[in-house]
């Protein structure tokens, strides 16, 4: 007689423990690359929403989940990045120069941000768009070089490197702030 194994012994994680054990990571590395609270937010929720909606036909091993929820939250902020620009030049061509960007929009969450993380945020800012990728997935989402490459698409060496010299020039300009 063969017996089927059931989900909890392939290690696949009912939705509701996947959220829960994944949430505050995905919303940190959302927030790590928009710098904005309330953006992140909404950014994580439309994470949980698309996982929700192939979780049943993907059912990852819960060993591959989180990589699998930040490579949704990946591909949700430069999607939202590519449409945020689009909009930006429609409406700079038809408004002669103006942009939806509001410089005063991120006062309240300065605010709301404590002096430390503002200023890592900061510097996060001056480094590349694959920088600040590779020490979120690292520090702010606390990823192993292993489920980095998952995320990134690239070997597992080839993110230690690039990961160990992005976290070096963080450093660098962490070291020349005033």
């Amino acid at each position: 007689m063969i017996s089927h194994p059931v989900p909890a012994q392939l290690g696949v994680l009912t939705f509701d423990e996947v959220y829960r054990e994944h949430a505050s990571r995905v919303y940190r590395f959302c927030l790590s690359q928009v710098r904005d609270p309330a953006e992140a937010e909404d950014i994580a929720a439309e994470v949980f929403v698309s996982a929700l909606a192939s979780y049943a036909r993907t059912s990852p091993p819960a060993n591959e989940v989180r990589p699998w929820l930040l490579r949704i939250a990946r591909n949700e902020i430069i999607d939202r990045d590519r449409r945020r620009r689009r909009r930006s030049l429609l409406l700079a061509r038809f408004f002669s120069g103006g942009s939806e960007v509001d410089p005063d929009a991120n006062v309240e969450a300065q605010v709301v941000i404590r002096d430390e993380l503002r200023a890592v945020l900061r510097v996060l800012g001056r480094l590349s768009a694959r920088d600040r990728m590779l020490v979120s997935l690292r520090l702010a989402a606390d990823l192993s070089y292993a489920e980095m490459a998952g995320v990134m698409g690239m070997t597992e060496h080839a993110v230690t490197v690039a990961t160990r010299r992005a976290v070096q020039r963080l450093r660098q300009h962490l070291g020349s702030q005033p």
